[in-house]
């Protein structure tokens, strides 16, 4: 692993020393501590929460989430149909309780609008209005700019492997999370339901 990065009054980054030193300690006292995994693991976490902190900082003069701005930036794909709110869910990766909060906020502000689908009258649409439009145009460009930015100093090259290798590593999770789940379903007899 690197040295610990020192920050502009010339101290060390305290997160960067705590965790490495449970690294020390754990790799002595587990045998079935794997420093490689280990680290990897302290690295993506700890640069996806700086990234998204800082990401977040800047959307949040909005009055907008994360949650909210990428809600947002997932409607703006479905212009004219409008997204199934179960959708909308699955991709947002939030519980069926904190999407409907986040499209009643969304709402009350104007940004987005329910409908029913024509088709089911129970399935509920969600829709970007001229509003929640106005808004994205308003942010994307800055928040483009911004995370150039936060990644200028990685070369290009350097980012198409890097995010080859964490989609590789994803897609390895995703399967290893797929075979330990499995046995579980066999166990309970779930695997033959369909």
């Amino acid at each position: 692993m690197e040295t610990v990065k020192i920050d502009k009054r010339g101290r060390p980054d305290q997160r960067e020393v705590h965790y490495l030193g449970r690294i020390r300690q754990h790799s002595e006292r587990y045998a079935e501590f794997h420093r490689p995994s280990v680290e990897l693991l302290f690295n993506l976490i700890y640069t996806g929460d700086i990234i998204q902190t800082q990401l977040a900082r800047k959307i949040e003069t909005h009055k907008l989430s994360l949650g909210a701005f990428n809600a947002l930036l997932i409607l703006s794909r479905y212009e004219t149909t409008g997204c199934p709110m179960h959708e909308l869910g699955e991709l947002l990766l939030v519980s069926r309780a904190n999407i409907t909060g986040l499209v009643d906020c969304l709402e009350r502000r104007g940004l987005v609008e329910r409908t029913s689908a024509p088709a089911d009258r129970r399935v509920r649409l969600v829709r970007l209005t001229k509003a929640g439009r106005k808004l994205l145009e308003t942010i994307l460009p800055d928040h483009y700019r911004r995370v150039r930015a936060l990644l200028r100093g990685i070369s290009n090259k350097d980012k198409e492997a890097l995010s080859a290798l964490l989609t590789k590593l994803r897609h390895n999770v995703l399967q290893s999370l797929e075979r330990q789940a499995k046995p579980q379903r066999i166990e309970r007899g779930e695997a033959n339901r369909g």
